[in-house]
């Protein structure tokens, strides 16, 4: 089997309100990750804060298990942790809720790529890596996250570097061969929001250049 978590209870500092309810084409951010992964994917979690988990169930679908995270630690590795508890899958994806133009084809090549392996991780050309675009054992990323923790590690740095076999798959072999939209293009700001919903409106438009 396979599965995905998706992060959808961040601080959103930077965009000012929380990113999983804003809309992109007319569709919440999450729901858009969820409808992307649920083409790859056997069984999905999504986890989320208690307050918005009553919102956020109401836009996915039943077969999407939302977990309410209670912790007040905020980091991705506790959702991770949890996350991963309550799936069955052999490899999951791990996913931010801001993707809004996550394609299939590349959550179906990362499950390949790591076939085998702790985890398939992108990594662009200055080193800089998508750790929550990326897919793992299931049990490496638990074990690894928890052993974060446990040391006092907060980032998702601290828990790949606890993986052992991991394979750095090159962005230029994971975008998409047509002009869409950048797959990898996260929305952090307000700005970028503008920016995403503009490439809704006009798709054809030459990709943006990832900022590093």
């Amino acid at each position: 089997m396979r599965g995905a978590i998706v992060l959808a209870g961040g601080p959103s500092r930077r965009m000012g309100r929380p990113k999983a309810l804003l809309r992109v084409g007319g569709v919440p951010l999450v729901a858009r990750v969820v409808s992307a992964a649920s083409s790859v994917v056997d069984e999905i979690v999504v986890m989320t804060r208690s307050a918005a988990a009553p919102a956020v169930e109401r836009i996915l679908p039943h077969s999407v298990r939302v977990i309410r995270d209670r912790r007040r630690l905020q980091t991705p590795l506790v959702g991770l942790v949890h996350g991963a508890a309550r799936m069955r899958s052999g490899y999951v994806a791990a996913l931010g809720c801001d993707l809004p133009f996550l394609a299939p084809v590349l959550l179906e090549r990362l499950f390949q790529e790591a076939n085998g392996r702790d985890a398939a991780i992108p990594r662009w050309p200055n080193g800089m890596i998508e750790p929550l675009v990326a897919v793992y054992r299931r049990r490496a990323l638990a074990g690894a996250a928890r052993e974060a923790l446990d040391r006092g590690g907060r980032s998702n740095q601290d828990m790949i570097d606890l993986i052992g076999d991991v394979a750095w798959i090159p962005v230029s072999r994971l975008r998409r061969s047509d002009r869409g939209p950048d797959p990898f293009l996260n929305v952090n700001t307000p700005a970028e929001l503008r920016m995403a919903r503009r490439l809704v409106l006009n798709p054809q438009r030459v990709r943006r250049q990832r900022r590093r």
